[in-house]
């Protein structure tokens, strides 16, 4: 077999020709995967894979076009995305360049809304203890919007229709486009540094998702979450849902309501006004009338003081002989104590009581003599009978029938076995009177059952 002429590449060349082929073959292509080792470089390039449940394929989107996506990437994400394909020389991998993203059967924009909202509402910023109380009456009302659009000029009409007196402080702002958060940021900073003013609306007429972005804006959140004074959000229709409308202190369907739900109406307050004066009027009659009655009753119970006096007059007599009897009385019974103690006091009754205290007295010397004698009786009686039972049970009474206790001289142990001795050691014998001290000749010993 003839080999065909060889051509040798290197690593590098073969390699570029993989990548040519590759981009030349698949210059774009649109694909879908779910994200998984998600690596975001300090340079700003996002890094990862998309995997299905049979292969996986390597992907980077550069810098320039991650500021474009409407959402923030995430591991789990499945996403529908477009790019080309190309070769990463260096590991010799082919890779995705991808241009753009979007999630897979969810919008974009809702996507970014929803993780936007998850995020911030798990910092608290929509928290209800974070919102601020709206004034009944404000002086002064600042309107963040456009100063040409027509939300503008319904809340100022509104405004000067149900309260003329009421100052308005517009600071102007776009409220579509890339430009309008920072001009948004810029209007509401202004009204706080103005002073003196009350609450803020924050309006904008209907339109489409897009249209109402700029209230999406993690920026404007904050700024209207940190803002000092009360801000309402009046942004869009009844059926428009912004980040604003959490964050606000109160939310209104449309700019229009939000200037009818601050502004009270003067036509209203002056009839309430009048309707207050009316009860007010009604209830002083009434008060005055009760007081008219109570006055003439409290008179009709009045009569002839001179009579009070006599009456008095006769109360004093009668107490001042019940006094007088009852100090009587007293003094009667105070007398018969005062007899009857003297008598007991008397020599003859004082001597009486004396010999019969001696009496008595000796009386009970004798039982307490009596009774002494006979616990020591009983006592010497039991300590007799305790200590012949300790005699008779004491090592000492069996020696004296003969009997003696042999210890070991040098260890002053006792033996009862004749093994625990051998011939030539000195052992000490108590008797009944005295110690013996002997040497050991001998031994024999006896059996157990002897």
């Amino acid at each position: 077999m003839e080999l065909p002429e060889r051509k040798i590449f290197t690593v590098t060349e073969f390699t570029e020709r993989i990548r040519d082929l590759l981009e030349q073959k698949f210059p774009s292509v649109w694909i879908q995967g779910e994200i998984s080792n998600l690596h975001a470089a300090p340079s700003g390039h996002v890094y990862f894979t998309l995997k299905d449940d049979a292969a996986q394929i390597r992907c980077v989107m550069f810098k320039i076009q991650t500021r474009f996506l409407k959402f923030r990437l995430e591991n789990g994400l499945h996403v529908i995305a477009w790019g080309r394909l190309s070769v990463y020389g260096l590991r010799g991998e082919y890779q995705l360049i991808l241009d753009t993203m979007e999630p897979a059967g969810l919008g974009s924009l809702m996507l970014a809304f929803e993780q936007l909202k998850t995020r911030l509402t798990a910092e608290g910023l929509f928290d209800v203890s974070r919102k601020k109380p709206v004034p009944p009456f404000p002086k002064r009302i600042g309107l963040v919007t456009s100063a040409r659009g027509a939300a503008v000029r319904d809340m100022i009409r509104i405004i000067r229709r149900r309260l003329p007196g009421t100052h308005i402080l517009v600071s102007p702002a776009t409220v579509q486009g890339d430009r309008a958060p920072e001009e948004i940021k810029a209007a509401v900073r202004r009204l706080c540094e103005a002073g003196d003013v009350d609450v803020i609306i924050l309006g904008r007429g209907g339109g489409a998702i897009e249209d109402l972005w700029a209230f999406n804006d993690e920026k404007v959140i904050r700024t209207i979450a940190n803002c000092p004074l009360p801000i309402v959000s009046a942004v869009g229709h009844e059926t428009d849902v912004t980040l604003a409308d959490f964050a606000a202190d109160l939310r209104a369907s449309t700019p229009s309501a939000a200037a009818e739900m601050l502004v009270p109406d003067k036509r209203e307050l002056d009839a309430a006004v009048l309707h207050l004066g009316t009860r007010l009027h009604i209830a002083m009659y009434n008060a005055l009338e009760s007081l008219f009655r109570s006055v003439q009753e409290l008179m009709g119970r009045f009569y002839d003081p001179r009579r009070q006096v006599r009456e008095h007059r006769m109360r004093l007599d009668e107490l001042a002989v019940r006094l007088s009897r009852s100090m009587h009385r007293s003094l009667d019974t105070h007398r018969r104590d005062l007899e009857s103690t003297a008598s007991r006091l008397r020599p003859t009754y004082v001597s009486r009581l004396v010999e019969s205290g001696k009496t008595e007295f000796n009386a009970l010397v004798q039982r307490l003599c009596r009774a002494v004698g006979d616990v020591a009786r009983n006592d010497r009686t039991n300590l007799e009978s305790l200590s012949a039972r300790l005699d008779s049970v004491s090592p000492l009474r069996v020696l004296s029938r003969g009997y003696s206790i042999t210890f070991k001289s040098d260890t002053g142990a006792l033996v009862t076995d004749a093994a625990q001795v051998e011939s030539g050691d000195e052992v000490s014998v108590r008797l009944h009177k005295g110690m013996l001290f002997c040497l050991t000749t001998g031994k024999r010993d006896q059996p157990e059952d002897a």
